[in-house]
């Protein structure tokens, strides 16, 4: 299991709302800006994407930037 960190608690609730498989929380995290990731379940296009988002949750701007300049 793998915490991965989320924009706000709004984007918290979106992720666990989209019910993938392999995606959630419990209580200890409440009132929390992450998710947990269960990796023998979560999807490895799901995973990408949730790691890759929760480091640009994280990332000063400007690497932010640099990151979208490259894709």
């Amino acid at each position: 299991i793998v915490t991965i960190r989320v924009e706000d608690l709004g984007e918290k609730e979106a992720v666990l709302a989209a019910n993938h498989k392999g995606f959630f929380t419990i209580p200890h995290f409440d009132g929390y800006a992450a998710v947990l990731v269960h990796l023998k379940v979560v999807g490895k296009r799901a995973f990408r994407e949730a790691l890759v988002d929760g480091w640009l949750a994280c990332a000063p701007p400007a690497l932010a930037d640099q990151h979208f300049k490259r894709r």
